[in-house]
């Protein structure tokens, strides 16, 4: 019996052995991997996607910063007598230089012909939401003819909005920043001052009587 199952067992492992194994063409690789070249390109552009997103929050940041401001130069603008066109050319130069660009955009849209209160739509097209009220008071003052001073009035308040917005986003982060001079500069001294000089004490009167 046992001859047998030795017999069994030997014609298993050659017949095992004897299986014919796949064949591959010369081209084809021996794993399913994507090629090295494909993988860096992948890399690269996760690289690439990662620092767009950083850069269009960077930029977000800075707009919503100084979007106040430029609104209160908008604002100052049409008080001297400007009409809206030539108050958001006159931003072009004078604005922040992190919404320049905006009124830049609804500058070129009306040289190619564009109505100025459909070019104006370059303000949050480049700038984001934040440039959105202002474009839509001041198309709405240009398409019905309305008067500027209810305009100058929404665009003072959203700009004082928007100050008030930043200021409490300030406010907010303001324990944050404390909390590290308090953790750097506090809390040493108050190991010198207090722990110090008892551990001090302690290892003298420790000193003193050893001898």
């Amino acid at each position: 019996m046992t001859t047998v199952a030795f017999t069994t067992a030997l014609v298993l492992l050659i017949g095992a052995g004897l299986r014919p194994r796949p064949v591959r063409s010369p081209g084809e690789r021996s794993d399913t991997r994507p090629p090295r070249s494909l993988r860096g390109r992948s890399r690269l552009a996760g690289v690439v996607r990662l620092g767009g997103v950083v850069e269009g929050r960077r930029h977000r940041r800075a707009v919503e910063r100084v979007w106040p401001d430029a609104i209160e130069l908008l604002v100052h603008a049409l008080e001297a007598g400007l009409t809206p066109r030539q108050a958001v050319a006159h931003l072009t130069t004078t604005a922040p230089a992190a919404v320049r660009a905006g009124f830049v955009g609804v500058v070129h849209r009306t040289e190619r012909g564009q109505p100025f209160a459909d070019a104006l739509r370059a303000l949050p097209d480049i700038l984001g939401a934040p440039a959105g009220s202002v474009a839509d008071v001041i198309a709405t003052s240009e398409r019905y003819g309305l008067p500027l001073a209810p305009v100058l009035d929404q665009l003072a308040r959203d700009a004082r909005d928007a100050r008030r917005r930043l200021d409490q986003a300030a406010a907010r982060k303001l324990p944050v920043r404390l909390s590290f001079p308090l953790v750097v500069c506090t809390l040493p001294s108050f190991v010198l001052v207090a722990i110090a000089p008892a551990v001090i004490a302690a290892l003298s009167s420790l000193g003193g009587s050893a001898w």
